[in-house]
């Protein structure tokens, strides 16, 4: 039985060792970290602090994936606090007077609970809303400040990016506003200071979560009184992003694990820089095209799949001219054999339902050899750790030549929402020279031989590696931006 705690903002590493001597440590959550965790029956996941402005966030099915395989989930103090306030009808625990304010609908939204350690890219710790509203709170009760003047430093703070709401910031905007309201920014900074262990909301919720769950007996659950279940999570129809999710980030019995990295990702990693993906691609396509005429050898494998689609009633004088048209170049439709024509039609225009993606998850066929799926993972790893710092401070990470700070939407660079957009001529550029393609047909194609259904697409998948790519200087021949 093992206690995973996701921690960053409400404690530091040291605290909560002390608080939980024998639980496994791991930073801030995001999408797909609880699933990588391959626990069971008897383990517990403890879920204080994840990412939310500057990474995809844990979401409500991962957690009752979770518990319907009978791991107990515990949130407290950050966004725990608000899944479990969101989920507990369902089985998840949670602890705290974070909770409580969530669950009778005092807080509102997940900006309430959003904060940073100290890192690289923040010199101080960022204050989470509902802290400061609490510490606010008591300074009214202790009569250092009075009502007006609290309301209107949490205003304040409010108009701050989390990832610059600390308080030399709140002290400067406070001063800004008014002098006399710059003196009780910095009064309350200092009764915050010496009144930490009470106003610290956050740190005393995940302290109180990490003590209850270390005092407990080995193997009960008599510390406290289970929540009552409105729906047990089991009971929920699993749903077919459910499933896609399990396939991604569950762990493969011994396999290689890379828990912070979602293996999808460097799949998509490798379908754009991976120089053999289209012939994995195709193979993987002709496989599921043969279905069960599917040969011994490899050799036959394009006879049986022209076989299969002979059966369904797609053969190479039944096509119209415009399926031609739409699938290959114009080179392509005078050059070969029907048959070859036929064979790289079918492999482009496969899906493995109507108007569905060609793969879901991860399949084996498509992936690479161990040391070549690391170096992958290395590479995913850098970006993602590129676009949160960027969108953390809330200056975007950009390209040569990109757009203007703050552009934001679908194909941004790294992980947050505040990087900057690269446009769409650069994006074809850097597709046009990994992939050795000229013209925009030739590019579509390009596209498509690696299982992407358009060339908008692929743009939308390399957007997000371009940065890196940029700063390692890479050459275009390494699959390894």
């Amino acid at each position: 039985m093992t206690t995973h705690v996701f921690v960053g903002a409400a404690l530091d590493a040291g605290e909560a060792r002390a608080a939980h001597p024998g639980a496994v440590l791991h930073p801030p959550a995001r999408h797909g970290d609880l699933l990588a965790l391959g626990t069971g029956p008897g383990d517990t996941v403890v879920l204080l602090d994840g990412v939310q402005s500057h990474g995809t966030p844990v979401s409500h099915e991962e957690i009752l994936d979770l518990l319907a395989e009978d791991t107990r989930v515990v949130g407290a103090a950050g966004f725990g606090a608000l899944r479990a306030a969101e989920l507990w009808p369902y089985g998840m625990r949670g602890i705290g007077l974070v909770f409580g304010m969530y669950v009778q609908g005092t807080l509102d939204g997940d900006a309430e609970v959003a904060a940073h350690r100290p890192t690289h890219t923040h010199a101080h710790p960022t204050l989470a809303l509902v802290t400061l509203r609490w510490t606010v709170a008591n300074a009214v009760t202790d009569r250092l400040l009075d009502a007006a003047t609290g309301d209107t430093l949490l205003d304040l703070a409010g108009s701050l990016h989390c990832g610059e709401r600390c308080w030399p910031a709140l002290i400067r905007l406070a001063g800004e506003h008014a002098p006399s309201t710059g003196e009780a920014a910095t009064a309350l900074r200092a009764y915050a200071l010496r009144t930490r262990s009470t106003t610290d909301l956050q740190r005393v919720d995940a302290l109180l979560a990490l003590s209850w769950l270390a005092q407990e007996s080995p193997g009960t659950d008599a510390a406290s009184p289970p929540e009552p279940l409105l729906v047990p999570a089991w009971f929920l129809a699993p749903t077919s992003r459910r499933a896609q999710w399990r396939s991604t980030f569950r762990p493969t019995p011994g396999a290689r694990r890379h828990p912070a990295v979602r293996a999808s990702d460097v799949l998509r990693f490798q379908q754009l820089y991976a120089p053999d993906f289209p012939a994995r691609y195709r193979g993987f396509a002709l496989r599921r095209i043969a279905g069960q005429l599917l040969p011994v050898g490899e050799s036959e494998l394009e006879t049986c799949a022209l076989e299969s689609a002979a059966r369904a009633g797609i053969t190479a004088d039944l096509l119209p001219a415009q399926a031609w048209e739409h699938w290959l170049t114009p080179g392509e439709r005078r050059s070969g054999t029907p048959w070859h024509r036929l064979l790289t039609l079918l492999v482009r225009s496969f899906r493995s339902a109507p108007g569905d993606a060609p793969f879901h998850g991860v399949p084996a066929e498509l992936r690479r050899a161990d040391a070549v799926w690391a170096a992958s993972t290395s590479a995913v790893a850098a970006v993602d750790r590129l676009g949160e710092a960027a969108a953390a401070t809330g200056r975007g990470t950009a390209g040569p030549g990109t757009a203007g700070p703050g552009a934001t939407g679908p194909g941004t660079t790294g992980a947050g929402r505040g990087a900057r957009r690269i446009p769409v001529r650069e994006v074809r550029g850097h597709l046009r020279e990994i992939w050795g393609s000229g013209s925009p047909a030739a590019l579509q194609a390009a596209a498509r031989d690696r299982g992407f259904g358009s060339l908008a697409e692929a743009e939308e998948a390399a957007r997000r590696f371009m940065p890196l790519r940029a700063a390692r200087a890479v050459p275009a021949a390494d699959p390894s931006p």
